[in-house]
């Protein structure tokens, strides 16, 4: 095992040790859930700072890419790469995040950023792999131009 992996254990262990003695032992679980809580509302108020713009652009944003990924993984699948999988989950979280069918509110600019973030690693994935090596090895016929 390498000793930098070993040495950032140690320095882990040390730092976890110095928070316990500042916050108390008794009352670390609690005062990270208060920095969470902390930081949740902070990236609530940034949200709303945003507006109704930004949410609207927001919005178009993660549709536009969740279509760009289908078109991608399609292609990509087509090709023989593995992406009916990714299609299914990517499309299950898209929907879970932003789809609110019995809701009288629509959903909250952080769900349409979390779908965004969502989205954009895996359209990204799927143009890595486009670009790539077909599955199988190498280009086969990388002089070919047909493909």
């Amino acid at each position: 095992m390498r000793y930098t992996t070993v040495a950032l254990v140690w320095l882990g262990g040390v730092l976890l040790a110095a928070a316990l003695y500042v916050v108390g032992p008794d009352r670390f679980i609690a005062s990270c859930l208060d920095a969470f809580d902390t930081l949740q509302d902070a990236l609530q108020n940034l949200a709303l700072v945003l507006g109704a713009r930004a949410y609207d652009v927001l919005r178009a944003l993660a549709i536009a890419l969740y279509i760009v990924f289908l078109v991608l993984a399609l292609m990509a699948a087509r090709r023989g790469f593995r992406a009916v999988g990714p299609l299914v989950v990517v499309s299950i979280l898209f929907l879970a995040l932003v789809w609110r069918p019995f809701s009288d509110r629509p959903p909250g600019s952080l769900h349409w950023l979390a779908a965004l973030a969502v989205v954009t690693v895996a359209a990204a994935g799927m143009t890595r792999q486009l670009v790539g090596p077909p599955p199988g090895g190498p280009w086969p016929y990388a002089n070919d131009p047909k493909i």
